[in-house]
């Protein structure tokens, strides 16, 4: 599990590589949470309202995203968890151009100056590990950006 604070934000991004979560397991969601929430409250204060919003993909793993908000109404310093499940948003990678003609078998998309990847079959873990050393996962805008986009072919 890997946890970045994002800047600017009482926000994390959390990623789970290689490791399905269990969606529908409302055990394992709670499990997840709590690891997340021990790990976060080592160093930072969570506040009374947290969103967490959690984008499970077959090839990746799971994203998670923890937004901190604070509530109007507080009682006895608990904490409310809110989550939200995105279980049909795909994962592209923003990638440079000149990574494009390595990458034959996955569809292609251009969209406001930047080329997105977005990974067709299963690929070995070599080839996914050196993926996400060139790219950024997409994951919040990516209908978007198969939508609106100019798909590639090579």
């Amino acid at each position: 599990m890997i946890i970045h604070k994002i800047e600017d934000k009482n926000s994390y991004l959390i990623k789970i590589l290689d490791n399905k979560v269990d969606i529908y397991n409302p055990q394992e969601l709670e499990k997840i949470t709590k690891k997340i929430f021990n790990i976060i409250i080592k160093k930072n204060k969570l506040k009374n309202l947290i969103i967490l919003e959690i984008y499970p993909n077959n090839i990746y793993g799971t994203i998670i995203l923890l937004k901190d908000y604070h509530k109007l109404i507080t009682i006895n310093d608990e904490i409310e968890v809110k989550i939200s499940i995105h279980t049909d948003t795909p994962f592209l990678y923003k990638i440079d151009y000149f990574n494009i003609n390595k990458l034959t078998k996955e569809n292609i998309y251009y969209y406001q100056n930047n080329f997105y990847l977005e990974i067709k079959e299963p690929i070995n873990k070599k080839e996914y590990l050196n993926l996400l050393e060139m790219s950024e996962i997409i994951y919040e805008t990516s209908d978007e950006i198969i939508n609106n986009g100019i798909k590639i072919n090579i």
